[in-house]
Parts: C-alpha cells; sequence; structure tokens
C-alpha cells in the first residue's frame, strides 16, 4: 500500500491516483491529509502537495488537482528528456520536474474538450485543436510513458514494492454501419440504387449489383463468413458494433427486424463479442440511444456492455452521460476519425471523470488508436507497416494496448485484410 499525503483529498487526486498507482501500476493507495499519520507511517509513502515535508518521496502539486469547474489555462508543453510533458515544476527538491498526475488528469478528463473550441463540420472537437495537435506528440502515449517513469521512480525509492506486470495486447474493432450492400435493401431502395448508377453511367456498378441480387456474387458488404472463420482460429477477440438506427440521411442500414440482418448478428455473436455502433441520431438522443440498445438486446438476447459511436462523433460531456443511464459499461470511442494517434494520452482504459459534477462514473473508457483507413495508401496500393511498427514498439515497451477500428466494408479489399492478417500473426 501507497499512502499519499496530500493538504486536501479531492475528487481530482483520489481519481488521478488511483488511475496511475493501482489500475495501472497494482499499487494500492489510500490518502491522509493528517501530518502526524504520514510521519508514522513506515511503508511507501509520497507526499503531493505544494512544499516538501522532510525526506520522502515529493511530487510537488500544481493547482488543477484542487480546482472545481473548468478553467481557461495556459498551458506550456516542456521537453521531460524527449517526451512532452506539462505543467512543469522548478524545484530541486522533487524526484519529478512536472505534476504528472495533473498532466494526466487534464488529458484523461478531456479537460480541453470542455473550453471554447472550434468543432469540425460534423460537430466535432478536432485533432488540430489539442494540446497534442498543437504540439505534435499525438502519436506518443505521453501519460503511459510519464507512468513508467514514475514507476522507476517508486521502485528505485520502494526496492520491495510490488508492480502489477502490464502486457501489450492487440484489441480489434469491425464496426458496421451497413451490413450488406445491395442485398436485403427492399425494392424502393434497389430501383433507386439502379437509377443513380444509370444516371451516372456507372456500368461497373450497375453489374455488381445484379450479379449480386441474382446469386452470381456476393455481396461486398457481407464479410461475417470471412471474419467468424478467421475468430474460430485465433485466441485474439474480436469486437463487432453492430447499427440498428432507423434508416435516414444519417443511416443506410437494413431494417433491424429482417431475419436476415438478425441472423447475422447472432451468428456473428457465437464467435465474437457484440456491441452497439451508436448512430448519429442516438448519439445526440438518449431516447434513441435506449431505443437501439433495447433492439440489439431482443435481438442477441444478451444484456448490452459496449458502444462504439459512429464518425467518432463524440460530444462530450452528453453522450456518456446518456450511455450511463443506459448502463452501459463500456466505449470503445476515444480516438479521431481517419487520424492516427491517442486522444486523451493514453493506449490504457480508463474511468470516465465527469467534470461538471466532479465524480468518477463507472463508465469505461477504451481509446483507439486508428482506423485501418489510415495506415492504408489506396492510391499507391501500400501499407504503411513502418509506422504501424514503431507504434507497437512504443507499446510493447509499456505494456501498452494497440486498438484499431475496421469495418465490415473495408474486408472486401485485400489491403485491410493482409493487415487484418498481419495484426493477427505479428500482435
Amino acid at each position: 500500500m501507497l499512502l499519499v499525503y496530500t493538504h486536501k483529498i479531492t475528487p481530482r487526486v483520489s481519481y488521478t491516483f488511483k488511475h496511475i498507482c493501482t489500475r495501472i501500476l497494482g499499487v494500492p493507495v489510500q490518502f491522509t491529509s493528517k501530518l502526524e499519520a504520514f510521519i508514522a507511517h513506515e511503508g511507501p509513502k509520497l507526499s503531493y502537495t505544494n512544499k516538501k515535508l522532510g525526506n520522502e518521496l515529493h511530487i510537488r502539486s500544481t493547482d488543477l488537482l484542487f480546482d472545481q469547474g473548468v478553467l481557461s489555462m495556459d498551458v506550456s508543453v516542456q521537453d521531460w528528456d524527449g517526451v512532452p510533458c506539462f505543467f512543469q515544476i522548478r524545484e530541486a527538491t522533487t524526484e519529478i520536474p512536472y505534476d504528472i498526475f495533473a498532466a494526466t488528469f487534464y488529458l484523461l478528463s478531456r479537460y480541453e474538450e470542455y473550453l471554447p473550441h472550434v468543432k469540425d463540420e460534423l460537430g466535432r472537437f478536432p485533432a488540430s485543436e489539442s494540446l497534442a495537435g498543437m504540439h505534435g506528440f499525438l502519436q506518443q502515449p505521453v501519460i503511459d510513458i510519464w507512468i513508467h517513469r514514475f514507476a522507476a521512480v517508486l521502485v528505485n525509492s520502494f526496492p520491495a514494492i510490488e508492480l502489477k506486470d502490464s502486457t501489450y495486447h492487440t484489441h480489434m474493432m469491425v464496426t458496421v454501419p451497413q451490413a450488406f450492400k445491395y442485398r436485403k435493401l427492399g425494392v424502393l431502395r434497389m430501383l433507386g440504387g439502379y437509377m443513380r448508377d444509370i444516371g451516372k453511367l456507372r456500368l461497373r456498378e450497375i453489374l455488381k449489383r445484379t450479379q449480386v441480387l441474382v446469386g452470381a456474387r456476393k455481396d461486398p458488404y457481407d464479410t461475417f463468413g470471412w471474419l467468424t472463420n478467421v475468430q474460430k482460429n485465433e485466441k485474439c477477440l474480436f469486437q463487432v458494433f453492430f447499427q440498428v438506427g432507423d434508416y435516414g440521411k444519417d443511416g443506410k442500414n437494413i431494417k433491424h427486424s429482417k431475419r436476415s440482418f438478425q441472423s447475422t448478428i447472432k451468428m456473428v455473436g457465437d464467435y465474437c463479442k457484440v456491441g452497439l455502433l451508436v448512430s448519429p441520431q442516438a448519439a445526440r438522443d438518449k431516447v434513441s440511444l435506449g431505443l437501439e440498445r433495447k433492439r440489439l438486446e431482443e435481438i442477441e438476447h444478451r444484456p448490452l456492455r459496449s458502444i462504439h459511436i459512429s464518425n467518432f462523433k463524440l460530444n462530450l460531456p452528453h453522450v456518456y452521460r446518456d450511455a450511463l443511464d443506459q448502463e452501459i459499461q463500456q466505449d470503445f470511442t476515444m480516438g479521431y476519425d481517419g487520424i492516427i494517434g491517442f486522444r486523451a494520452g493514453t493506449s490504457q482504459s480508463f474511468l470516465y471523470y465527469d467534470l461538471d459534477y466532479e465524480i468518477q462514473t463507472p463508465l469505461v473508457i477504451n481509446p483507439v488508436c486508428m482506423q485501418s483507413d489510415a495506415i492504408i495508401n489506396y492510391k499507391n496500393h501500400t501499407i504503411d507497416f513502418v509506422l504501424l511498427k514503431e507504434l507497437q514498439d512504443r507499446l510493447k515497451s509499456m505494456g501498452g494496448v494497440f486498438r484499431i477500428s475496421f469495418s465490415n466494408a473495408s474486408f472486401d479489399d485485400i489491403y485491410s485484410k493482409k493487415l487484418f492478417r498481419h495484426l493477427l500473426a505479428n500482435g
């Protein structure tokens, strides 16, 4: 057990220390604001306050973990032995020259997304507005690196302390915004598709559509048989997110009540974990989210545990509050659409902290590093395996998690399949 002395025990202090020390490093932590109890403690201990008390392990605190609400602040990013960090401490009496606890909280809580910012065309927080995007460290899991360095300080200060041994692993997700491209769409949508193709003289598309409809060719989006066959021979469990929202400008899937669609979901669920791909409508409206949750649960006959929000349209804090109201346990949306990197500065799962209410919630946030299309260059017919290896090696050195998102439609091309099999073979 690690005893932490701080002049004020706040929800932010408790949340951040428990994430770093307990969730990641496996060290139970207790807090005290009583100096006598801290001095009397004979085991591992650390002070997190504005001045050092004696010869103890000390990290000088800044104000963030003792504040309330969201305040505009000037964050200066500095270089810490080759790694970006902020909330620098200019004192020789501290073992770590930055308040890594405040910096970790700033990134995990998505503090910057609560501040005024310019949204993109879909109303999302863009990577270019983030601290990591502006300072060029989006592809570095900086929190994981800071924790790795903090762990070394802990072991050096307390040689008998036992830390959890984190093991690197790959987590592959598949999103299904539209289960079939041509099949099961209904007569009106089928005729509308033909009319569009004829109007634009897309003869090859007309041929493909006809071949699929007469059974001479497999629907290009129906890659579920291939996916489940791969899963049968792999220990790595895939996670597949189906959209069951209503048809409209935001969603082109077939009706959730169609037997063929329900059979597909059940078949995939026999071999893979199944979650909900939240439609854009449900991301805006909690009533629609509840309806989609109910639909998927009735098809699967299992309670819904996980969600991924379409197009990474993560509107904080509302969408996470709606998920909590629906008793959803895990989210897999913490990433940027089409951009490689760590939106929250970490590859590790963490609990969502609601800044408006100043509470830690039970919702587990699972960061997504990239979508498969972000590393495939279709013009040059190449996959950037060099960048992929750099990211993986970085995470392997710290026991991190590499999460990547594919779509069912992407498996119709050889490059996504090649990337998928490469990840299975090489982790």
